[in-house]
């Protein structure tokens, strides 16, 4: 019956063939390389893979296996010759110098992030154990920098896979206003903010409502500082610690394209409305002391929780932080639009800008879950 198989495929019979197949045991070595191979031929390549890497489990013999092996490198010339003409079209709508960045969201299932290994291996043409290490348990990891058609292209085709991901071009990471919010001038009728903007010292002032918030991003981002200290022999050493943290937080107007950005060391609170007399005091923090800045900085917190609590909120930012530092060149270009009168620039503060960029821009082009 085999035979008719292969003569049905040689000939190009591929209804019969399918047919045939149909009245053998499935999972029949023979029967799985026969039915790869018409998958291969009728370009329905997902099957095509699936039945030759599960002849490739079987271990059913050299002759087999290489047949398996050399299915499954058609399949991949195939995809890369889509692949090319995929990015070629990209290009033409895009433009071939666009830069961009791909986001890779977080793989829970073990299962699924072997097979994500495998896919991103093959893509980036990296050794699995590499590939293993790019994917995220939880939150988002900036996978990738380059040609912005090529990591479009990249992005769907792990979307047709069920991955979630998503692609920013360069230019939309550094296009959005960012006004540093120095205090509240006014809560009624409207929120009235003074504030600065990167470009310039001179105050200006903003007014928005509360049901203009989108969403909201929130980072510690680390101050670090030259410390002494004595080794076993008594030398002493200087040597950068983290000594603090400075809190974050960004509220996205996405209809106005405005993002309005609070930081304690920033935030003026000796200026404007009182917030200890618009904010509930939470039950636990009344025995704190209410002058100091993180105290103050809890008050302004709750403010915007009062009023904008039920929108989605963005709080993974140190574990993406902490792979996006790789990344220094694209760190380089994007202003950090913060002034933490840090001894030296950190690329900390460029990566929240990135973070807070890509949730503005992931929520402006419809992607939210």
């Amino acid at each position: 019956m085999l035979t008719e198989v292969l003569t049905a495929l040689d000939q190009g019979n591929f209804q019969q063939a399918e047919q045939l197949l149909a009245t053998l045991p499935p999972e029949e070595p023979g029967v799985l390389l026969c039915r790869g191979q018409l998958y291969l031929k009728t370009k329905r390549l997902e099957e095509a893979e699936s039945d030759f890497r599960q002849l490739l489990r079987l271990n059913c013999g050299p002759k087999l296996m290489q047949m398996a092996r050399r299915g499954l490198e058609k399949i991949e010339q195939i995809r890369q010759q889509q692949r090319q003409q995929a990015i070629l079209e990209t290009h033409a709508v895009v433009g071939l110098e666009q830069q961009g960045v791909l986001i890779l969201e977080g793989v829970a299932a073990a299962e699924q992030r072997v097979i994500l290994a495998r896919l991103l291996a093959t893509l980036f043409k990296i050794d699995p154990y590499t590939a293993r290490l790019l994917i995220p348990s939880r939150g988002w990891r900036l996978i990738r920098t380059g040609n912005f058609g090529e990591l479009s292209v990249y992005c769907q085709e792990l979307k047709q896979q069920g991955f979630t991901l998503f692609c920013v071009p360069f230019e939309a990471l550094t296009a959005t206003p960012v006004l540093q919010v120095r205090y509240f001038a006014a809560l009624e009728p409207r929120p009235r903010v003074v504030c600065t903007a990167s470009l310039s010292s001179e105050p200006v002032e903003f007014t928005f409502s509360w049901s203009q918030v989108s969403q909201r991003v929130e980072g510690l981002l680390p101050i670090f500082e030259q410390v002494c200290d004595r080794d076993r022999q008594g030398k002493v050493t200087r040597k950068e610690q983290i000594q603090d943290h400075a809190q974050c937080c960004d509220l996205h107007l996405l209809e106005q394209n405005q993002i309005l950005r609070f930081y304690r060391g920033g935030y003026q609170f000796h200026q404007g409305i009182p917030l200890s007399q618009v904010t509930e005091v939470i039950q636990s923090e009344l025995d704190l002391d209410q002058s100091t800045s993180w105290a103050k900085w809890r008050q302004l917190s709750s403010l915007w929780q009062q009023h904008c609590g039920d929108r989605p909120v963005w709080q993974d930012f140190t574990s993406f932080a902490e792979t996006a530092l790789d990344f220094t060149e694209l760190l380089s270009k994007i202003p950090p639009h913060l002034n933490l009168f840090r001894r030296e620039d950190s690329p900390w503060d460029a990566a929240f800008m990135l973070y807070s960029s890509l949730a503005f821009h992931r929520a402006r082009s419809g992607s939210n879950r």
